[in-house]
């Protein structure tokens, strides 16, 4: 059979066989952290006059830190981690870099990061009130993906106190929020990340793919390439013979509206507010059922974001409406067309 014709075969199938599990076997389920969505009290502190100097994408400097946290019982823990800087372009920009942190597997085990080997730790990015409520936005992202497909990280919203025992001035409480690991997610799909190269469209399973298409239009994010892998990876199971595309890292999207977020110039688009289709042709079939749950799940999506205490009214309405742009063009068989059939010569 075509390749493609054999991978649109499969997809009809795609959420019961995606996360098909052989009867002598239990669902993987995701490490403790991942399992609550209450918001985490935790603290970090640690000599960040230092770590955030350190603004090189390919260091591999470690620097301690101490990090607390109420557990689920309400008591504190403490644990000795190490912390590195990530990212781009927040790694230029920002006062407050992306970090990922590392934790001794076995001091940690029993607590809430139990079986965790590192994370990745999105903060706000400068003191604003408008970063902290762009970190709810993007952590509502993380959500509204879940609902759409399993093939998406999690991520658990923190309420971090950053403290550095050199500057007492430098203690500031802001929102930020802890990524799933790719491997831990794969896992629960019975799968695997592959750390290729990159891939083609034509080569993902066709459902999954026009699914994340459609994502990336209605959130506006234009800052991804599946072929580079950035902001991608690529996840194959072992239930279906599928290469099944996963995005993340959306603080350059539309919903989000960082400041400091512009688009590429070769776009043709001037913010990341102007919504452009950046996905692939999608045969009738496979659009149709794409578009399908973005309808059915709505008021879920929309949870996502309503369901956010610290995200203020005004904020909550700005992305509602934006949103509400993007539902308006769904209900509307031409604008469909238009929009999600121009890859094909249409």
């Amino acid at each position: 059979m075509h390749f493609f014709a054999r991978c649109f075969a499969l997809a009809l199938a795609l959420p019961a066989g995606l996360a098909a599990q052989t009867p002598d076997s239990a669902p993987h389920k995701p490490t403790r952290l991942f399992r609550s969505t209450e918001p985490l009290e935790m603290s970090l502190q640690a000599d960040f006059k230092t770590v955030f100097k350190d603004r090189d994408s390919m260091s591999t400097k470690r620097y301690p830190a101490t990090l607390r946290f109420v557990g689920e019982k309400g008591d504190t823990t403490t644990l000795e981690v190490q912390l590195s800087t990530r990212g781009h372009y927040r790694l230029r920009t920002c006062e407050f870099l992306p970090l990922k942190v590392y934790f001794d597997k076995e001091k940690a085990k029993g607590t809430l990061f139990g079986g965790e080997g590192s994370l990745k730790l999105t903060p706000h990015c400068m003191k604003g009130e408008r970063y902290a409520q762009n970190i709810y936005v993007e952590y509502a992202i993380y959500g509204m993906y879940n609902v759409l497909t399993p093939v998406s990280l999690k991520a658990r919203l923190a309420n971090i106190t950053w403290t550095d025992p050199a500057n007492p001035k430098f203690t500031i409480t802001r929102p930020g929020f802890w990524t799933q690991d790719d491997e831990d997610m794969a896992k629960e799909v019975r799968g695997k990340v592959l750390m290729q190269q990159g891939g083609r469209a034509s080569e993902m399973d066709p459902r999954q793919m026009a699914i994340t298409d459609v994502f990336q239009y209605m959130i506006g994010n234009t800052d991804y390439s599946l072929s580079y892998l950035h902001n991608y990876r690529i996840v194959q199971t072992d239930t279906s013979m599928n290469y099944y595309p996963m995005a993340y890292d959306f603080d350059w999207s539309g919903l989000v509206d960082a400041p400091y977020a512009t688009p590429d110039y070769r776009l043709g688009i001037k913010r990341t507010t102007d919504r452009l289709y950046r996905g692939g042709c999608h045969p009738p079939e496979v659009l149709s059922q794409a578009v399908e749950p973005f309808k059915a799940k709505k008021d879920s999506i929309y949870g996502r974001l309503r369901g956010i205490k610290g995200l203020a009214p005004a904020r909550l309405k700005e992305a509602e409406s934006f949103l509400d742009e993007f539902y308006k063009e769904l209900n509307d068989p031409g604008t469909v067309r238009r929009v999600f059939n121009q890859p094909c010569g249409q």
